[in-house]
């Protein structure tokens, strides 16, 4: 008996050590961020100053930690590739500039449902020095907290891109 519950005890534990994300790009499909205008060039930067671990999932014993310096750099490569991808110069010249700053990123799961879901919150801080606040919540059938938290970065910048205040100030 006690073996037994010291084997308990043990794999309990186990189940209750802290993980560490990476974050990647979630690729986005073609179609997925329309066509935009863009004035000139842009320049999109990392305006996350703090490296600080933070948690991301929290659920069932398991913790994953990550940054959000770290989060903000893939947001903004995956940004960068999207407005390649789907700016259209107006043939205008100047320069615009995007900072983006990741607030908040978690992850968690529905109990009792494979779904997983995240949700992130994010600044936008443009040339012009308006700054923008944006929440989004994404959603996956896979239980994966990997896969929840980077569909969400990749929904935010959907989101940055579709906003129409961000799609004026690219355009002027």
């Amino acid at each position: 008996m006690r073996y037994m519950l010291t084997v308990i005890l043990a794999a309990f534990l186990a189940g209750c050590v802290a993980a560490a994300f990476t974050p990647a790009e979630a690729p986005l499909s073609d179609g997925a961020i329309p066509a935009f205008g863009t004035a000139g060039t842009v320049a999109i930067s990392n305006a996350q100053p703090s490296s600080e671990s933070v948690i991301v999932y929290s659920q069932f014993g398991t913790t994953i930690t990550s940054d959000l310096k770290a989060i903000t750099e893939v947001m903004v490569q995956q940004a960068q590739k999207e407005l390649q991808k789907n700016g259209r110069p107006t043939g205008a010249a100047g320069s615009k500039s995007i900072g983006l700053k990741v607030k908040s990123l978690r992850s968690s799961r529905v109990t009792g449902a494979f779904y997983s879901r995240s949700q992130m919150e994010f600044q936008v801080t443009l040339g012009s020095g308006q700054a923008i606040d944006f929440r989004v919540v994404y959603g996956t059938g896979v239980p994966l907290a990997d896969t929840a938290l980077n569909g969400g970065i990749a929904e935010g910048v959907m989101t940055l891109f579709k906003d129409e205040r961000v799609k004026a100030y690219l355009a002027s």
